[in-house]
């Protein structure tokens, strides 16, 4: 494959459309050498390519896409189903009539383009990064070949050195050329250089400056209402996603003001609407870090609920609303919902009254009615924990994570009582083995309260968020959550911490 088709994945997002010509797209491709019948035209939806055109190619590897509605703007490339490879990229912008000719032996170097400048600019930029890159792995490998002390200092200065050619002609190009397409290509791809903290900023502040004025012209001179932004194969997906997992502070309050901006910058472009609104709500909801789907609520309230999600049908909106629906209830700073729940000690009668052979709610309503005041008296009531930490573990008796958990917690419960806290571990066996269950208390000594859901009163799975265990909330006295699905060793570590906020 050719040499620079490696080299452009530096360069290269996705979706547009500009004021282009009704007489739709012609554009003539010439490969010498070509052994391809047919050939496609591609370009990115987000992070994956997918097909536009196809073309027949003649024996002299000559084919011809056209069409009747003008391209979307963006970057799209020449790709080959029979070695399922991608020949080269190529722009598309107001002009769609042109000619490409090359050559498989190299495609950018023998590259001949016949209509818009900028697509000759487009080859020429492609050059230059492909010679920088080559130019950088040849002398990593003579480096690597010397097997001196030094050599990964060589090749980070040899390494310093191509970033500054460059960045150099990036600058250059930028100059003489500021409203270029290729010109959104390199700001989606450059840093804004960050110039030093102003006169009378303390030395303790100058770190802040200098990230509030990175993070504050992060998007400078990037139009996200032109359809081409989206359309940069995944240059603006890796921008973006930069932006709110790396660049921002990991808060949900912080995020959303955040995304507020952006989508706000976004205008009326629907496509690119669409892509970053869906794609930050993925990114929120999957995050690793706690608290997030503070976030993921945010944007499904203010977006989804209102009816803007149009690419959803009513089946999949319904899904993502029942989502928020259940996370809204278990945000960081949100009181838990209560649980009333059966001791060991109630089975028994539980099982006597016929509880846990009930199948349908309208059986369970009856038999709770005519059973209340003595289920009553069996239930343990979470809110009625006295506690300044309340620690609500879900696990199961037959899970493996869960038997390594448990032991750990208990370690930890015990210690803390020890030292004085007040603190009180509601450990919640999510199946209905009973028998099972009671032994592994009695085997491992857990002198918690131990409960579970005999009356089935309590739906674990929406209201808890249940779908595997162990599950760990932690909450304080008021039984507002703290912290939630935490591992067991991470227990003390988060109460102390609130301990000491306490304290101060």
């Amino acid at each position: 494959m050719n040499k620079y088709v490696f080299c452009f994945a530096l360069l290269t997002g996705i979706i547009g459309s500009t004021n282009l010509s009704a007489q739709g797209y012609e554009i003539k491709v010439s490969i010498k050498n070509s052994k391809d019948s047919i050939c496609l035209l591609t370009k990115y939806t987000w992070e994956q390519p997918y097909k536009v055109d196809t073309a027949k190619v003649d024996k002299n590897g000559n084919m011809v896409f056209t069409g009747k509605t003008p391209l979307e703007k963006g970057i799209y490339s020449i790709y080959s189903p029979k070695k399922s490879a991608l020949y080269f990229d190529l722009i598309v912008n107001e002009s769609q009539k042109f000619t490409i000719t090359t050559d498989t032996v190299n495609f950018y170097d023998k590259m001949k383009v016949v209509g818009p400048k900028e697509n000759t600019d487009f080859v020429e930029f492609v050059r230059f990064m492909g010679a920088k890159n080559m130019e950088r792995m040849k002398y990593e490998k003579e480096v690597r070949a010397m097997k001196t002390a030094d050599s990964t200092k060589l090749l980070q200065t040899k390494t310093t050195g191509l970033f500054k050619d460059i960045k150099a002609y990036q600058q250059d190009y930028l100059a003489k050329n500021p409203n270029s397409y290729i010109a959104t290509i390199i700001r989606l791809q450059m840093d804004n250089d960050v110039p030093n903290a102003p006169k009378g900023i303390a030395a303790a502040d100058t770190a802040i400056w200098k990230y509030q004025y990175y993070k504050n012209h992060y998007w400078d001179g990037i139009n996200l209402n032109d359809i081409g932004t989206l359309n940069t194969n995944k240059i603006f997906a890796d921008k973006l996603k930069r932006y709110f997992e790396k660049v921002l502070i990991q808060q949900p309050d912080t995020l959303a003001k955040e995304s507020d901006i952006v989508i706000g910058r976004i205008g009326n472009n629907k496509e690119t609407f669409k892509w970053v609104v869906h794609n930050l709500t993925y990114m929120a909801e999957s995050s690793k870090v706690m608290g997030m789907d503070a976030f993921f609520v945010y944007l499904v309230d203010k977006y989804y609920i209102t009816g803007q999600a149009y690419w959803l049908d009513e089946k999949q909106l319904d899904k993502v609303i029942k989502r928020a629906n259940i996370l809204r209830h278990l945000l960081i700073g949100k009181k838990a919902q209560d649980l009333r729940l059966a001791d060991t000690s109630g089975i028994n009668p539980l099982k006597k009254m016929g509880i846990d052979t009930i199948s349908t709610s309208e059986e369970l309503t009856k038999k709770y009615y005519a059973n209340q005041a003595a289920i009553e008296k069996m239930l343990v009531s979470m809110y009625n924990i006295k506690a300044d930490y309340t620690v609500l573990v879900f696990w199961d008796v037959d899970c493996g994570h869960c038997k390594k958990e448990i032991p750990v917690i208990l370690d930890t419960y015990h210690k803390l009582k020890k030292e004085g806290t007040s603190l009180e571990v509601l450990a919640v066996y999510t199946q209905h083995e009973y028998g099972k269950w009671k032994n592994f208390i009695r085997d491992n000594k857990l002198d918690w309260i131990n409960v579970a859901d005999a009356v089935h009163l309590n739906n674990l799975k929406e209201k808890y968020d249940i779908f595997s265990t162990p599950v760990i909330y932690i909450l304080d006295k008021d039984k507002v959550i703290l912290a939630k699905r935490i591992g067991a060793e991470q227990i003390e570590d988060v109460i102390k911490m609130f301990e000491k906020k306490k304290k101060k």
